[in-house]
C-alpha cells in the first residue's frame, strides 16, 4: 500500500511558507529551464534545508509552442469532427466513423506534430547534465513528446489510421533510451530517474506498462497534464478489444486519466508480476483524481503528483479547495454568494494560511448580508469582488484586488490553502493505506463528492472508481 505526496513547485512563496512553519512539504519540482538567477537560489536553499528536489526534463514548456504552431489547423479539423459525430449521434470510434479525407488529413496533421515534438526535445545527454548540476534527490527522465502534443492537439487515436502497435513502439523507444540514459548517469540509487511513459487511451497505457516492465524499469513517471486539461466528452472506451459504453457522454479528464492509470499497471504487473516500485503522476492536482489515482496505483509503494492548478487556480481562476463536506473546487464568487446570503456560515478553514490572512483581514459579513438584503442578487460578479466593488471589503480572501501588496497577500494566503488541502488529502490517503483502508477511504470521497456535484460529474467519477478499485 502507498506512501502519497504531492510535490510543491519550487516557487519563492512555496519555499517562504515552508521556512514559516506554514507548511511541510514532501519535496519541490524545479524544471532546468527554470533554475536561473533567483530560481537556482532556491534550489540550493532548499537542498540546504535537506528538501527533496524532484528536477523535472522541462518537456512541458515545449507543449505550448507546438500546440500554437498546429492549433489552427487542429481545431479546423476537430470541428469537421464534430459535424461528423453529430451525423452519428454518437463520438468517433474509429476512423471509420470519419470520411476518408478527414482521417487522412488527421494522419498527415499527425506526422508533422509528431516531427515537431521529437525536434523540440533535447538530447538525453544534455538534459542529464543540465538536470544533474541541480543537485536533484532524483529526476523526471527522457520523455517522447508526441503524444502529449497531440492530446493538447486533439488528435485522437479514434481519427487515426494509425496501428495499436505505432503507439507501443513509442513507448518501447523510450524504455531503451532510459536503460542507456541510466547506465551513462551511472548509480541508479543515488539519483533516481523516472522516465516518462506515454498514452492516449487504456490500451496503449497497457502497452507502455509492458514496454516499461519489459526494460526492467521500476521508477516511472507519466504525464496526465493533457489528461487533465481536456475538455472534451466520450460516450465510450476501449478495453483491451472490449468497448465499454459509458451511457452518456462524460468528461474525459475523468474517465481516461484513470483508465489510463488502470492500463499501465495492469500491462506492466503482465511482464514484471510485480508493481512499478514509485511512480510519479506528472500535471495532477485535482483532489478528487490524485484520490482515484491513488486507488488504481495501491499495489505500488511511493506515489507521487506535481501540478501547477493550486496555484493557477487560486491566483488566476478564482478557485479555492475544500474538503469538507467533499473535496471541491469552489468558485471565490459562488462562496461569496453563499455566504451573503446565508447569514449562519462563516469562512472557518483551519488551515494556517486562512487563519493568518483573516486575523490581519477579516471578513465583514454584515456587509455582505446587507449588500444581499438590498439587492437580492441572483450571483455574485467579478466586479463585485474587485476594488470598488460592494463585496471587495467585504470578503479580503476571496476579492481580486489589482495588483500590490494585497494582490500578493490574498495569492499566497489562497496558494498555501490549496497546497494545505491537497496535503492533507496524500496524508489522510497514507494513512488509509497504512491501515488497509484505502479502497473505503476513497470510496468515501467519491461518495461525498457525488452528493455535492452534478449527474455528469458523479457519474463520470463512478466510471472512474469501478476503473479505479478493479
Amino acid at each position: 500500500m502507498p506512501k502519497v505526496t504531492f510535490v510543491h513547485n519550487l516557487k519563492p512563496d512555496a519555499v517562504q511558507a515552508a521556512v514559516s512553519g506554514m507548511s511541510d512539504p514532501a519535496g519541490y519540482l524545479v524544471a532546468p529551464g527554470n533554475a536561473t538567477g533567483q530560481g537556482l537560489e532556491l534550489t540550493r536553499f532548499v537542498r540546504g534545508l535537506g528538501f527533496d528536489l524532484l528536477v523535472d526534463n522541462g518537456n512541458f514548456a515545449l507543449l505550448g509552442p507546438i500546440g500554437r504552431q498546429f492549433g489552427v489547423e487542429a481545431r479546423t479539423l476537430h470541428e469537421e469532427v464534430r459535424t461528423a459525430e453529430r451525423a452519428l449521434g454518437r463520438t468517433a470510434r474509429g476512423p471509420g466513423d470519419l470520411p476518408a479525407d478527414l482521417s487522412a488529413r488527421y494522419g498527415d496533421l499527425a506526422d508533422r506534430v509528431r516531427r515537431a515534438a521529437v525536434d523540440a526535445v533535447p538530447a538525453d545527454a544534455s538534459l542529464a547534465l543540465a538536470q544533474d548540476a541541480l543537485d536533484p534527490t532524483s529526476v523526471i527522465g527522457v520523455e517522447d513528446l508526441t503524444m502529449a502534443c497531440w492530446l493538447r492537439l486533439d488528435v485522437e487515436p479514434a481519427y487515426l489510421r494509425r496501428p495499436r502497435r505505432a503507439y507501443r513502439r513509442m513507448n518501447r523507444s523510450v524504455a531503451r533510451r532510459a536503460v542507456r540514459a541510466a547506465a551513462a548517469r551511472g548509480d541508479p540509487a543515488a539519483v533516481p530517474t523516472l522516465p516518462v511513459a506515454s498514452a492516449l487511451s487504456f490500451n496503449t497505457a497497457k502497452d507502455a506498462g509492458r514496454e516499461f516492465a519489459a526494460a526492467g524499469l521500476t521508477s516511472i513517471s507519466m504525464g496526465f497534464g493533457a489528461y487533465m486539461a481536456d475538455d472534451h466528452f466520450t460516450d465510450h472506451l476501449y478495453r483491451d478489444r472490449r468497448r465499454i459504453d459509458l451511457g452518456a457522454n462524460l468528461p474525459q479528464r475523468y474517465t481516461r486519466t484513470v483508465a489510463a492509470a488502470v492500463g499501465f499497471w495492469e500491462g506492466y504487473d503482465e511482464v514484471a508480476h510485480r508493481p512499478p516500485a514509485r511512480f510519479h503522476f506528472l500535471g495532477v492536482g485535482a483532489p478528487i483524481m490524485i484520490a482515484l489515482l491513488a486507488l488504481a496505483a495501491r499495489r505500488t509503494p511511493e506515489l507521487s503528483f506535481d501540478a501547477t492548478s493550486p496555484i493557477l487556480d487560486a491566483t488566476q481562476g478564482g478557485t479555492i479547495y475544500s474538503d469538507r463536506p467533499a473535496h471541491l473546487k469552489l468558485r471565490t464568487r459562488k462562496v461569496a454568494h453563499r455566504l451573503a446570503r446565508e447569514p449562519a456560515l462563516t469562512w472557518d478553514c483551519p488551515c494556517p494560511f486562512c487563519t493568518d490572512f483573516t486575523g490581519r483581514s477579516p471578513f465583514d459579513y454584515a456587509r455582505g448580508h446587507a449588500w444581499f438584503a438590498t439587492t437580492g442578487a441572483t450571483d455574485v460578479t467579478t466586479a463585485d469582488l474587485a476594488p470598488g466593488g460592494a463585496l471587495f471589503e467585504a470578503y479580503p480572501l476571496l476579492s481580486e484586488p489589482a495588483a500590490g501588496e494585497l494582490r500578493r497577500e490574498v495569492s499566497y494566503a489562497r496558494v498555501g490553502h490549496n497546497h494545505w488541502i491537497i496535503d492533507r488529502l496524500a496524508r489522510s490517503l497514507t494513512r488509509a493505506s497504512a491501515r488497509g483502508t484505502l479502497p473505503v477511504r476513497v470510496t468515501s470521497i467519491i461518495r461525498d463528492y457525488q452528493a455535492r456535484t452534478t449527474p455528469v460529474f458523479a457519474r463520470a467519477v463512478e466510471v472512474g472508481l469501478q476503473l479505479a478499485a478493479g
